[in-house]
């Protein structure tokens, strides 16, 4: 297993990521990793997904969103559209990475990582392969504007409304919704409206027990093992048949 850093730029901010490399001398699937609104790439949950991916011979792309982890940019000032465009410029250089089969290229998203990487998918046909855990489709602003004691500019609320996820899931297939029935941050309810539009093939687990970070470890390694099945089946295997 290969770890190579990188640091590159996007319209808004400096964007710092690790590409995880399953081994040399060929070119492998892979899947970019989309962090929800206040992790980084270096989440246990996702550091957990790529090395159970590296081991079945799919590489990964962690990075960290604006104004996360090593990424530059205030948290305070983030968007659901500033977001799109970061991932926008990373899914262009795991591209054109020597190592990564650009045609077989999909995406993980959580939470506010997964509204980001849904939007991807509907408006970017080279997104092969899609999971979203815990995902919201609304946000709704809050009497004090504050999430996790961070007070958030209006305009992530007014930005993420400009944006109809149903509809745009109308556009996206080849998708795995995976939610924890007892979320306490993104009602389950959300993830059962999304995966309603979702177009054919895709499938919904509901993980009983389980909450918005799948924190309970055997919570956590099912939602891993469903999505690291889902992209065998349809990144890996026929991933070249997609749209």
């Amino acid at each position: 297993m290969i770890e190579q850093n990188f640091v590159i730029d996007s319209r808004h901010n400096r964007i710092s990521g690790i590409m995880i490399i399953p081994g040399e001398g060929k070119q492998h699937p892979c899947a970019i990793l989309s962090h929800g609104l206040l992790s980084s790439k270096e989440s246990s949950k996702y550091m957990a997904v790529s090395r159970s991916f590296a081991e079945a011979g799919i590489a990964s792309c962690r990075f960290d969103y604006h104004g996360c982890g090593e990424s530059g940019g205030n948290i305070e000032e983030t968007t659901l559209s500033i977001r799109l465009d970061n991932l926008n410029a990373v899914f262009d250089h795991v591209l054109s990475h020597p190592s990564i089969d650009p045609q077989k290229i999909g995406i993980i998203g959580s939470s506010f990582g997964g509204s980001t990487g849904l939007l991807k998918a509907a408006r970017d046909e080279r997104v092969k392969c899609l999971s979203l855990w815990a995902t919201p489709h609304i946000l709704d602003a809050r009497e004090d504007d504050t999430i996790a004691d961070i007070k958030f500019k209006q305009t992530i609320y007014t930005d993420f409304k400009s944006y109809d996820l149903c509809e745009e899931a109308k556009k996206v297939q080849y998708t795995l919704v995976i939610h924890g029935d007892s979320d306490e941050v993104v009602p389950c309810i959300e993830g059962r409206t999304i995966y309603k539009f979702l177009k054919k093939p895709k499938t919904i687990e509901i993980i009983k027990g389980g909450d918005h970070i799948f924190s309970v470890d055997a919570h956590r390694a099912k939602a891993i093992n469903l999505t690291l099945n889902w992209f065998r089946r349809y990144l890996v295997s026929n991933g070249e048949e997609h749209k």
